[in-house]
């Protein structure tokens, strides 16, 4: 068969309705490689899996049922037909195995990676425990560092308050000194507007002195 043909037929394999005879030749071409058949093998794959998808139900026939109890009564055949000594070739998709052989998984023991996995775990978690432990005795000298710093920053607060407290008391103390001598001020300056006063009174009672002119030469 040429090239062509076994393109074209690509479709029908793909959905199992192929002669057996050109199923092996196709799946002989398959097997040398060919790339283009392949691709179109597997495109065509991909669309005759939803092909029963698209098929409508139909319900079975009435006389099913009955005609298949009565296969089961009947008895069996004593002569069978004789079969073809041909060896049956490979199902449509079975010559991927052949291509592609799976690969069977490595055999490991269970119990072995169940240890090892538990052993990892256990160290990740010593690990981070210690690592845990570590920064939590760096936060904890963190936290006592700031707690003097606190401690030395209140009392020096304290002295502050107190001394602003020592201040306020003198400024009261100079403020009410101020006022009193302010108001002694004012008392001396009445007491000498009066002074004045009697002053001018004596001056105003006191005789005028006499002018003596003397004549010219």
């Amino acid at each position: 068969m040429t090239h062509d043909l076994l393109e074209a037929a690509v479709p029908v394999y793909a959905a199992g309705a192929l002669e057996r005879v050109e199923r092996r030749a196709l799946e002989a071409h398959l097997l040398s490689g060919c790339s283009s058949c392949h691709a179109t093998l597997k495109e065509y794959q991909s669309v005759a899996v939803t092909l029963p998808f698209g098929l409508a139900i139909m319900p079975p026939p009435r006389a099913l049922k009955g005609k298949i109890l009565a296969s089961r009564e009947s008895p069996p055949a004593t002569e069978s037909e004789p079969q073809s000594p041909a060896q049956p070739s490979l199902q449509p998709g079975e010559w991927m195995n052949h291509l592609f052989p799976p690969s069977s998984p490595p055999a490991t023991s269970f119990g072995w990676a169940l240890g090892t996995v538990i052993v990892v775990v256990l160290i990740i978690l010593v690990f981070f425990g210690w690592n845990s432990s570590t920064h939590l005795t760096e936060d904890m000298e963190k936290l006592a560092q700031l707690q003097l710093q606190a401690e030395e920053t209140g009392s020096q607060l304290a002295t502050l308050q107190q001394q602003l407290s020592e201040r306020a008391k003198l400024l009261a103390q100079t403020q009410e000194e101020l006022q009193r001598r302010m108001a002694e001020l004012a008392e001396v300056r009445d007491q000498l507007f009066q002074r004045e006063v009697e002053l001018e009174e004596i001056k105003a009672q006191l005789p005028q002195p006499r002018i003596r002119t003397t004549p010219m030469p």
